[in-house]
C-alpha cells in the first residue's frame, strides 16, 4: 500500500465561469455601491462596442466628475489590449476624469504600470484598475450579499462554520488529553528524559487503531486500490501538536529518504528503488508522520473492543481520502547519545529527475 500525501486547495472564485453579460451585472451592481451617484448608466452591449459598458457622474464638491468604467471578461490581457480599451475611451464625446477598468483575470505589475502610463498620456486624469484578485477582496470583504448572489458562497455561513469547529476542537482536545494521555506517568520526573526522545510514551497505548466514519467493512480486512488507504488501519501513537495528534505511519517496516549532498530528499516508496545503492545519494532511516486535527476526530473509545484492548478513533478520511492534514518526515534520534528526532526541511523536499 502507497501512504498518499494528503493536499489541500484554497479554490479562487471562477469568474471566467460567468458570462460576460453576467460578470458585467456583477460589476455594475459593485460600482452603484462605490458612490452616491448623481447619474449612472449602464450600455450593456452596445457599450463593449463604443468603448464604455457603464458611464458614472459624481457630484464632488458642486463640480460633476465624468467616470467611465470598462468591464473586461478576459483570462489574461495584455499591454495591446490595454492600449485598445484605452483609445476607444478617448474616442468618445467627452474624456472621462476617471476610468475605472475591471478585468476577471490577474495583471502583471508591469501592464498594471503600463495601464496607468498610457491613461495618463492619453489625458485621462485618474484611472483605477480592478484584477481578479481585488475584485475578490472586495466581495469578501465588503460586497458579500454579492459573493452568494453571483457564486453561491456564503460568508456569514463559513464563519459560523469555523467557529463551530473551533469549539469542536477544544473540545476534543481537552478530552483527548484527558482520556489518552497517561498523566501519572508524565508527573513521575525520572520519565521527563525519556519523554523528550519518546513522545510516545506519554500516551495510554503505544498502537491505535484509526478507523474511517463511513467503513463498514470492520473488522474484515478490506482489498483496496494500491493508491488508496484502507478505511481501517492500525498504526502508532507519536505526540500531540498543536491542532491534534500525530501517529508513526509504517513504524513496523520502516521508512527510508534519500539524499544528495546539497540537502535535498525524496520519501522512497519502493524498498527495490535502485537508488538506494547510487553513491550520489545517502540513504536515510526516517519517521513518516501523519497528523489528524481534532476536528477530524469524531469520536474513540479508550478500552478497545473484543477483537483488540488498543484505543479506536473514528475519523473523517477528508484529506484526499486520507485523516491527514499533514505527512512530514523525521530523522530518528538516539537517546544514549541525547539526539532527538529532528524534522528533514520540507523546502528541501524534492522529486530527483532519475526516479524510476
Amino acid at each position: 500500500m502507497v501512504m498518499r500525501e494528503p493536499s489541500r486547495t484554497t479554490n479562487r472564485l471562477h469568474f471566467s465561469d460567468l458570462d460576460p453579460m453576467r460578470f458585467e451585472d456583477l460589476c455594475l451592481n459593485m460600482v452603484s455601491r462605490l458612490h452616491e451617484w448623481k447619474e449612472l448608466n449602464h450600455y450593456g452591449r452596445m457599450g463593449a462596442e463604443n468603448g464604455v459598458d457603464i458611464s458614472a457622474v459624481k457630484d464632488q464638491d458642486g463640480i460633476e466628475k465624468i467616470w467611465f468604467i470598462q468591464c473586461k471578461r478576459y483570462l489574461n490581457i495584455n499591454k495591446g489590449e490595454i492600449t485598445d480599451i484605452i483609445d476607444k475611451v478617448i474616442n468618445q464625446n467627452v474624456i472621462p476624469h476617471k476610468l475605472l477598468l475591471i478585468v476577471s483575470c490577474d495583471v502583471s505589475r508591469a501592464t498594471h504600470q503600463y495601464f496607468k502610463d498610457y491613461a495618463t498620456e492619453s489625458g485621462i486624469g485618474e484611472s483605477e484598475l480592478w484584477t481578479a484578485s481585488v475584485l475578490e477582496a472586495k466581495l469578501y470583504h465588503v460586497y458579500k450579499d454579492l459573493l452568494f448572489v453571483y457564486f453561491g458562497v456564503s460568508v456569514e455561513k463559513k464563519v459560523k462554520d469555523n467557529a463551530a469547529k473551533i469549539k469542536y476542537a477544544l473540545r476534543m482536545e481537552k478530552r483527548v488529553s484527558k482520556e489518552l494521555i497517561d498523566h501519572q506517568y508524565i508527573k513521575q520526573a525520572q520519565n521527563a528524559r525519556l519523554l523528550s526522545y519518546n513522545p510516545a510514551a506519554k500516551f495510554i497505548s503505544s498502537k491505535v487503531y484509526i478507523r474511517s466514519i463511513e467503513d463498514t467493512s470492520y473488522p474484515e480486512v478490506k482489498n483496496v486500490p494500491r493508491d488508496q488507504i484502507s478505511p481501517w488501519f492500525t498504526t502508532y501513537f507519536y505526540d500531540i501538536y498543536h491542532a491534534g495528534i500525530e501517529f508513526w505511519l509504517a513504524a513496523g517496516i520502516g521508512s527510508l529518504v534519500i539524499m544528495n549532498e546539497e540537502g535535498h530528499w525524496e520519501p522512497l516508496e519502493n524498498s527495490t528503488d535502485k537508488r538506494r545503492d547510487d553513491p550520489q545519494y545517502r540513504v536515510i532511516h526516517a519517521k513518516m508522520i501523519g497528523r489528524i486535527p481534532y476536528v477530524n476526530i469524531v469520536d474513540f473509545k479508550t478500552d478497545g473492543d473484543e477483537y483488540s484492548s488498543e484505543p479506536h478513533l473514528f475519523c473523517r478520511f477528508d484529506f484526499d481520502g486520507t485523516p491527514y492534514e499533514e505527512i512530514y518526515y523525521k530523522i530518528h534520534g538516539n537517546s544514549k547519545n541525547e539526539e532527538l528526532d529532528w524534522a528533514l526541511d520540507k523546502n528541501m523536499r524534492t522529486t530527483f529527475a532519475d526516479k524510476p
